[in-house]
């Protein structure tokens, strides 16, 4: 672990989740510059294992599987309070996590498992449901297998887009190749399908199945949802997470599988079914690295804030999994309910970037409803020149703004004003 010690510290600690397989100590220079340059001490752990491209660390080790499921999280948190007392002679006032994608799962994991360990908790794009996630990687992956070696759909996945966007781009009053509420949009990639034989221009029946099976979702054979599909409007990024031969989701599965459900260093994704393995991991897994408890009371007892947000243009994890989640949470809160906020932003693909404006101010939204009382009903979402550039707090020019509403109420255009800019818009 390391611990980023301002010489300005405001009295707040910020941990840092990590990406992937891995924890986030590699990146720290990327996800701390900024919080420690106002002030923060920040924490950022290996995960209990070196960088990895994958998840060899874990073949034959279990307890470096408890380590990057939770363990190492909640020792960094609790060694880091030490240290901040021990160096500034005074204890934090505030202690905040943020983590996005595996990040968001170590988020929810701490408010879960840990409740003691954070007073605001931001969780992005969140993996919680992990064995549901790898094995729909690994679905997905074989779903688009079209021509071995080739990414087939990949090609036409700009044409797609296109079509669901000039479907349900208006649906909030503003054509601006932004869909604010992909759930509303009833988008079917059948009017792209060939009148006859195959082109660049038009669908195949093949590529039509395939394309409305991921809107639907990974399911079992008997149809129970395993994980919600992707939503029209997130197509531009699916080549790189699981229709290309050589894409991120389905070499993730195989390392899960192979390194952490099997422990069997021969086990090949080619061998995956999804009705006999889903349930083998989950059996195996679940209890260990799975943060899907919604039972929040102990953590909001205290006082704590939960603050989720998540892209509906991600293409490695579906939208659909966050609101899930939130609103089972949320549910099972009762009288606190109200400490949790669910901000789905329009164009956002995985943890930023993507079509629409990406860059979210999460920190400072958490610490003002942590320390006024009064929830965020709206944050800005920024489009820089460069995203990069602006996560890490350096100089980069804005080109649109649009605001990301609390769930379920999202953006609606006034009917005036340049649609490049949050004010005008309202959250309904």
């Amino acid at each position: 672990m390391r611990v980023w010690l301002p010489a300005n510290w405001n009295g707040k600690m910020l941990g840092f989740g990590g990406g992937g397989f891995n924890g986030s100590l590699s990146i720290d220079g990327l996800v701390l510059t900024k919080p420690v340059n106002n002030g923060y001490a920040g924490l950022t752990t290996d995960a209990g294992h070196d960088v990895s491209d994958g998840a060899k660390w874990a073949l034959g080790n279990p307890e470096k599987i408890v380590d990057f499921a939770h363990r190492a999280n909640h020792v960094g948190a609790v060694a880091t309070k030490a240290i901040i007392s021990a160096y500034y002679g005074a204890p934090a006032k505030r202690s905040y996590f943020w983590g996005c994608s595996n990040g968001g799962r170590d988020a929810l994991m701490l408010a879960q498992r840990y409740p003691e360990d954070y007073d605001g908790i931001i969780a992005g794009a969140p993996a919680n449901s992990w064995t549901a996630l790898m094995s729909s990687f690994a679905r997905n992956g074989a779903l688009t297998s079209l021509s071995p070696g080739v990414d087939a759909l990949g090609p036409k996945l700009k044409l797609v887009h296109e079509a669901a966007v000039r479907k349900c781009d208006a649906l909030d009053g503003a054509k601006d190749a932004l869909i604010s509420n992909p759930a509303k949009c009833r988008f079917d990639p059948a009017v792209l399908q060939c009148k006859a034989g195959a082109g660049p221009s038009c669908l195949s029946k093949p590529e039509v199945a395939a394309v409305r099976a991921i809107y639907k979702g990974t399911r079992t054979g008997d149809g129970a949802l395993i994980m919600p599909g992707f939503p029209p409007g997130s197509e531009l990024e699916w080549s790189n997470w699981f229709t290309a031969p050589k894409s991120q989701a389905p070499s993730m599965a195989e390392d899960f599988f192979r390194n952490m459900v099997y422990s069997d260093a021969a086990w090949e994704r080619s061998r995956f079914v999804l009705d006999r393995d889903y349930p083998v991991a989950k059996q195996r897994m679940a209890a260990i690295i799975d943060a899907t408890a919604t039972d929040l009371r102990p953590f909001m007892d205290r006082g704590g804030k939960l603050l989720m947000y998540h892209g509906w243009d991600d293409p490695a994890i579906p939208a659909g999994n966050s609101i899930r989640y939130f609103e089972s949470a949320r549910a099972a809160a009762g009288k606190r309910a109200d400490q949790m906020r669910l901000f789905m932003v329009p164009g956002m693909a995985h943890c930023g970037g993507g079509t629409g404006p990406g860059n979210l101010d999460s920190l400072g939204a958490l610490d003002d409803w942590v320390q006024t009382g009064a929830a965020p009903e709206r944050l800005i979402a920024t489009k820089y020149e460069d995203d990069k550039l602006a996560f890490a707090g350096l100089a980069t020019k804005p080109i649109q703004t649009r605001p990301a509403c609390a769930w379920p109420k999202t953006p609606r255009y006034k009917g005036s004003g340049p649609t490049t800019e949050a004010a005008s818009f309202v959250c309904k």
